[in-house]
């Protein structure tokens, strides 16, 4: 997993930013050693802090230099693991204008599904505990917000230069990092038979029901999408009309 950016290292250092650094380093290699090992066994198995250590290929006194006790390692790996995640999210929420809007959320889609399907254990493990500073919050309910929040800070930048207002859909955000969550939890839970959807397909389904949702609430405000229309061409026609929207006409007094 790539490490989230605050624990990349940077490339001029004194020495005071070395001994960071290095400090830095160990403690990824054991999140990375605790991760790994949680990948590798069974969900709910026990795995201890020495295993954690040897696996990182340090001694397990080190692992508590690092960390204040069994609790905090494991707060800090859910937040490693959610960092980790938001970065890839992140990653893919880029407009590329030879795609269509619809291909753009499929981009999105295929990326959760296939995080979420090939690391089962990571994804079970991030959610059943507290994270660091938030020993009593619902972790899931903490992951849904971080990924909404996300979500609706790239689509409103993008919105706003289009002089379109969402404010009132925000909630939507919500709505759909809660559907995409219901939708991968109950395809982890199903155990595989011919007929279970594949990374593709339930990407698509996700696609498909978001996509209805986005362009239907566009066209009630008088800005239909389709399908097939490439996103250079949707955003040219939005910015044309950009000026109407950010400086409507006032009505004249008789």
């Amino acid at each position: 997993m790539k490490p989230p950016p605050h624990l990349r290292p940077h490339r001029r250092r004194s020495g005071g930013q070395r001994w960071d650094e290095h400090n830095i380093a160990r403690r990824t290699a054991i999140l990375e050693a605790a991760l790994a090992l949680i990948e590798e066994h069974e969900p709910g198995a026990e795995i201890s802090t020495q295993q954690i250590a040897d696996r990182a290929g340090l001694a397990r006194s080190v692992v508590y230099r690092q960390f204040r006790n069994r609790e905090d390692l494991d707060a800090r790996a859910r937040e490693y693991v959610f960092d980790g995640y938001l970065t890839e999210f992140e990653e893919i929420l880029v407009l590329d204008p030879a795609k269509t809007v619809e291909d753009l959320i499929f981009d999105v889609m295929l990326t959760v599904v296939r995080w979420t399907t090939d690391h089962p254990n990571l994804y079970r493990f991030a959610q059943q505990g507290p994270l660091p500073g938030h020993p009593t919050a619902d972790t899931l309910t903490t992951f849904r917000h971080r990924v909404a929040d996300t979500l609706w800070r790239r689509f409103a930048s993008w919105t706003t230069v289009l002089a379109i207002d969402i404010t009132p859909y925000r909630p939507l955000a919500y709505g759909i990092v809660g559907l995409v969550e219901g939708v991968i939890s109950h395809h982890l839970s199903t155990p595989p038979t011919p007929t279970r959807p594949t990374q593709p397909a339930l990407a698509r389904l996700l696609t498909t029901s978001t996509w209805h949702l986005l362009a239907g609430h566009a066209a009630d405000q008088g800005h239909p999408l389709d399908r097939t229309t490439p996103l250079s061409t949707t955003l040219a026609t939005l910015l044309s009309s950009a000026p109407d929207r950010a400086n409507p006409e006032q009505p004249v007094d008789n």
